[in-house]
Order: structure tokens, then sequence, then C-alpha cells
């Protein structure tokens, strides 16, 4: 018994001493960082409260007497801190909860490094008077499109919360119910089966409508393409048929959870591996042609996202945890180790993005060089490789993926390398091309 309570208390030390190395370093860090970024962000002027005499100012010190001042897209920025490494003049830019943002436009002298260094495209100089404009399809107020009976609600629209993504599902079957009479009840098809479209079916089963779902890769696609870790601001919303959904502040892990247990508990059918390839209008209904089915319905809520439809490898692993297909938050990564797979401007940017945050990076590409990317890029990621900041593979190709390995072969050579996560970049179909061939206008829109 002597030597049972020896142990117990052996152990308890052990442990404490764990948590006293490890979590609490963490903690405090975690803290500092939210300290500091509560002061940054008590330090932000708005630009909307500069007057006419601040914005006169401004002016007149800009070498071209420009009134111009930096704006960021948000929902494309990945927090690499390019724009505030190469802005001149300090203070102007920080990296906010792993967004660039602007802190004091008064200081800022609009000379465009901010702009010509960002890697993804999130920040552009605007006029003073003026705001960022993005592309959007064309949608009224009951998220119909221009093309009456087809619906876009979720992230294409410029959603940016759950939340958000959900109570736009549900409005645009509301709309739909508004002329429907049992037994005339029209055949919806709701595309995509993230927050937006997942909300959409379960409010067509809510009223009776007939429904099927097809969703390109796996249920809540859009939550399981986040960083491993990453905290999701969501917020407590009403799912139709499921009921309170309460999600709070939750890691993508804790939020998948949640979206399993509501698929399973509604038993929503959605066909999976499902791509969407064209919408055609078909009388006074439409015929949607899905990895080459055809399926006519009455009625076609699009959910798709805005990521497109990326390009696969098909090799062993790819369907893995650690496998991303676009770059989101590159902080979320810090440290690790990480293969990407391309030779485009995105491959580009997300290994300059990852080399910010101390990543050991390497870069597959299948031919040898760059022949689409953007001379600006091209020239980055030659002078990363001659520094050894980034290791390039030319003419090779990546065969099997792991927990914590990649091989890839070069033509002469097989290669197994100690990994955590892959991105795959190689292409596929932008979400505005299938539009604008379905017929979709496009417009811009200031945000």
């Amino acid at each position: 018994m002597d030597i049972l309570i020896r142990y117990e208390f052996l152990l308890f030390i052990i442990m404490a001493f764990l948590l006293l190395a490890v979590v609490f370093p963490f903690v405090l860090k975690e803290i500092r960082k939210k300290r500091e970024a509560k002061k940054l962000i008590n330090r932000i002027i708005p630009v909307s409260s500069l007057t006419e005499k601040d914005i006169e100012k401004i002016q007149s010190l800009h070498p071209e007497g420009k009134k111009m001042y930096p704006a960021v897209n948000r929902a494309v920025c990945v927090g690499c801190g390019s724009c505030v490494m190469n802005c001149r003049e300090k203070g102007v830019l920080y990296v906010i909860d792993g967004k660039s943002t602007l802190v004091n436009p008064l200081a800022c002298r609009c000379r465009g490094d901010c702009e010509r260094n960002c890697l993804t495209g999130a920040m552009k100089l605007v006029e003073y008077g003026k705001r960022l404009k993005v592309s959007v399809p064309k949608i009224d107020e009951n998220y119909e499109s221009n093309i009456k009976g087809i619906y876009i609600v979720g992230a294409l629209t410029g959603a940016g919360l759950i939340k958000e993504a959900i109570n736009q599902g549900r409005a645009a079957v509301n709309h739909i119910m508004k002329d429907v009479f049992p037994p005339d009840l029209p055949m919806a098809a709701v595309i995509g089966a993230g927050p937006a479209g997942l909300s959409a079916l379960l409010s067509c089963r809510k009223f009776g409508l007939p429904v099927v779902c097809f969703e390109k890769d796996a249920a809540a696609n859009t939550i399981r393409n986040f960083p491993k870790k990453k905290i999701l601001m969501a917020e407590p919303v009403d799912m139709p048929i499921f009921g309170p959904l309460w999600i709070g502040d939750s890691t993508r892990e804790e939020l998948l959870e949640v979206w399993d247990r509501l698929l399973k508990k509604t038993g929503a059918p959605i066909n999976t591996e499902a791509r969407l390839e064209m919408i055609e209008k078909d009388g006074h209904g439409f015929i949607v042609t899905v990895s080459g089915k055809r399926y006519p319905c009455a009625k076609v809520i699009l959910a798709i996202g805005n990521r497109g439809t990326p390009r696969k490898l098909d090799v062993p692993g790819e369907n893995g945890d650690n496998v991303f297909y676009n770059l989101l938050e590159a902080d979320e990564f810090a440290g690790a180790r990480v293969t990407i797979v391309g030779a485009g401007d995105s491959a580009i940017e997300a290994a300059l993005s990852l080399r910010q945050y101390r990543c050991t990076v390497i870069l597959v590409v299948r031919g040898d060089g760059f022949p689409r990317a953007k001379t600006k890029n091209i020239e980055r990621i030659l002078h990363a490789a001659a520094a050894k900041e980034i290791t390039v593979f030319y003419n090779s190709r990546l065969t099997e993926i792991s927990e914590s390995s990649v091989t890839l072969f070069d033509a002469h050579n097989t290669h197994r390398i100690a990994n955590d996560y892959v991105f795959v970049m190689v292409g596929g179909e932008l979400p505005f091309q299938l539009l604008e061939k379905i017929g979709i206008e496009i417009i811009e829109k200031e945000i």
C-alpha cells in the first residue's frame, strides 16, 4: 500500500511538473498575445473618423498628391505580414488576430509598398470616400439570382460567419415556400453541404419539399478545411429540424463533432463526391448535371462556397486530415513541416507566407519552372530557394501522404520526407467561372 501511495504521489509530481513546464508557458503566451492585440485594437484610428483636414494633410505628404488608404479584404488575407514588413512607415499596419489591420492611416504615405508586396491580393489602395470592391453574384434580398429559381447562399455572397450562412440557407427556402401550396411541391436541388447548404436542405425537409443534396467532397467540407486547431468565432443559432445549435467559440474538431451529431440525428440525405458541372434551363425548371448525371428540378440553391472545385492528386493519403487545398491563415501552422504541391501563384504565395512563420517548407513542382506565375512571385520564390529558406523539388510528383511524412518521386529517386501538413494547389475550376457559364451575373460591391 505504501508503495502504491508513493507511486501515485510520484505520478502527481510528474503531472504537475509537465503542467508547469508545458501548459503554463503556453497559457502565459496566449494571454500576452491577447493583451498585445487588445492594446493594438485600442490604438486603431478608423478611416471613417478622419476629417477633411486629416485627408488633406495625408494628400500633401503623398509623393504624387494622392488621397488613398490601404484597405484589406479580410476574407483573403492570410496574415503573412508581408505588407507590414514592407511598409516604409512603421506603425501603420499590424497583424492582429491573424489579419493585416490598418491601425494608423495618418502615418500612411500610400506609396503602395503594401499592395505590391501582398502575396494574396488582399491589400489594395483605395481612394478616401470609397471602399474596397469585391466580385459577388448578383442576388436580391431573398438570395435569388438574376435567373429566377436559382438561389445563392453562403460564402459566395460574402457571408463571413457560420450563423449568417445558416440563416441565408433558411431564408432562401422560406422564400420558395411563399408561393407553394400542397400537393404541388417543387423539387429542390441543394448544391453544397456546408453550413448554408445543410440549413437549406433541412429547411426543405421541414416543409416537406422533395429535395436532393450534392456535395463535391464530404459534408461540412467548409469546416473540415479549416486548420486543425483553428478557433471558429461561431455564434449560437437555430438549425431547422435539429433545433438550437450551441457552438459558441469552438475549435474545428469540436464543431465537427456537433456537425456529425446533427447529420446523424436529422438523417440528412447527402450525395457526396458529387461535383456540379452545369445547370440548364428546362421549361419551367432546370436540369442539374452532377458528375455526369442529369437531375431535373424546379428550384436550385447554390451553396458551393467561394474556393471552387480543386483538382486532386489521387494519391494514397490525400483524404487525410492533414491535407488542405487552400491556405486560410498562415500563423495556424507556425513551426510546422509543410509540403506544397503546385507551380502557380497560389502555391508560391502559400510557401512564402508559411516561411514567415518559421515553417520548414517543401515546394513540389511537376515541371522545371513556374510558367504561369506572376513575375513578382517567381522572383521571390527563386530568391527564397537560393537562400535555402524553401526547398524546391522540380520535375517531381507526390506519390503518397501519411500523417508524419510524404513520399515524392523526382524522375531519378524516391524521397520520403518528414512532414506535418500538405497543401495541394494544382488548380481547379473557380466558382465564378462556373456561375458565368450557367448565366449568373457577377457584379462588384463595396465591403
